[in-house]
């Protein structure tokens, strides 16, 4: 399971979004704070929209922002529309020569961790991660980090 640069950015300004708590941000001034390219992050924009994730506002004063309330959008939720629902299902080894589920040994090694990380996923909100952005006092990027109580309880169930 590895997530693209896409994926990453996505995530990095929904953060900021939800971090910010305001009315609509232009994309332009969402790169320029993020280091991200505009004309990157302009393409992650629509998908999201579609989603229900992000709103769009066009005109003066318009902008993007988020479509719900941070609590309710999940770290899978953004990762399926970036990578496509079968993103978090797929098997990490090279598929080639692959025998099938059944017949693969490292089937059920992968399955549990799988379920964990998508469990993760899937508890770890925007919210969760604006409060930790908003707790670090003078850092203006969000940097996710494993060291959360969330990975420590999906890590040390079962």
């Amino acid at each position: 399971m590895r997530f693209s640069l896409s994926s990453k950015y996505a995530i990095l300004t929904l953060v900021r979004l939800a971090a910010a708590g305001g009315g609509p941000v232009t994309v332009r001034d969402l790169a320029a704070d993020g280091s991200i390219p505009e004309p990157y992050l302009a393409k992650l924009v629509p998908p999201l929209v579609r989603a229900e994730i992000l709103s769009s506002t066009r005109g003066r004063g318009g902008g993007i922002a988020l479509a719900r309330p941070a609590d309710t959008i999940s770290l899978a939720e953004i990762i399926r529309v970036t990578e496509g629902n079968a993103a978090l299902q797929e098997c990490p080894f090279d598929p080639d020569p692959c025998p099938g589920k059944a017949d693969c040994p490292l089937s059920s090694v992968w399955d549990p961790l799988r379920e964990r990380v998508v469990r993760f996923l899937e508890q770890t909100t925007l919210d969760s991660l604006a409060a930790r952005v908003k707790a670090s006092a003078g850092d203006a990027s969000p940097h996710l980090t494993t060291e959360t109580a969330e990975a420590k309880a999906v890590t040390d169930d079962g």
